[in-house]
């Protein structure tokens, strides 16, 4: 009987104990880590200028995690990058011309995702894939990050060829047969670098556009290979 009241004075003791621990703030230290891409399987983030004729830079946004309580005002975080012994057949390291970071990034204040946004510049030499591998380190204000979540990496270049939407219904229905000069031109008119990603109804309509603007100004079109101009098709009815 005597070991049942003691069980029972205790428990009070637990529930109060447990209660005050719930309640206690977080105090330990703030960790940045970057977001997982959205396929799990992908390795990097590519991107190709080609797919964006008319740009000379891309602002590439990276997602950003904070683990620990939200900062009260906007904090500095450390991001730098990693240059790789480059072996045979391995992708070659982006020049610092080829990109530019903020020069002093800072985590926003009251949020736990925040987002680092990266510069692309296109030059001469992007005609080969190179890699831009950044990596988050810790400060004053992180005590650092998390295996498999401290590196992000972008792989880019300027290799001219057709965007990969452009085959099938886009040939024979809408924009026609693929050159350059076409591409930039419809690029350069509409605005539009992802026709793939419109509906029947949005295609057909961006391509009669493209079409009228063609005829009204009598551009012509210009081989790939002998530089021979031509009137310029655009198949849309």
């Amino acid at each position: 009987m005597i070991r049942k009241y003691m069980l029972l004075a205790f428990l009070p003791l637990c529930l109060w104990a447990c209660t005050e621990d719930e309640i206690q703030p977080y105090h330990g230290e703030q960790y940045l880590r970057f977001q997982p891409l959205e396929d799990s399987e992908q390795e990097n983030i590519a991107v190709s200028f080609n797919n964006y004729p008319t740009n000379d830079e891309i602002v590439v946004k990276i997602g950003l995690e904070l683990i620990g309580i939200p900062f009260e005002k906007d904090t500095p975080y450390k991001v730098t990058v990693v240059n790789d012994e480059v072996k045979e057949g391995d992708i070659p390291n982006a020049l610092p011309e080829n990109y530019r970071l903020p020069e002093s990034p800072v985590f926003k204040a009251g949020m736990t995702e925040d987002v680092l946004e990266v510069v692309l510049v296109k030059t001469d030499n992007l005609k080969e894939d190179v890699k831009l591998r950044l990596q988050l380190e810790s400060n004053e204000h992180f005590a650092g990050s998390m295996p498999l979540f401290d590196q992000m990496e972008i792989v880019f270049n300027n290799v001219i060829s057709p965007p990969l939407w452009w085959k099938g219904d886009v040939i024979k229905l809408f924009l026609g047969t693929y050159s350059r000069k076409k591409y930039v031109d419809f690029v350069t008119f509409s605005g539009i670098s992802d026709f793939g990603a419109l509906s029947t109804a949005e295609k057909r309509q961006a391509a009669l556009e493209f079409k009228y603007y063609v005829a009204a100004n009598n551009i012509m079109d210009k081989d790939d290979k002998t530089g021979e101009e031509f009137p310029m098709v655009i198949p849309v009815d």
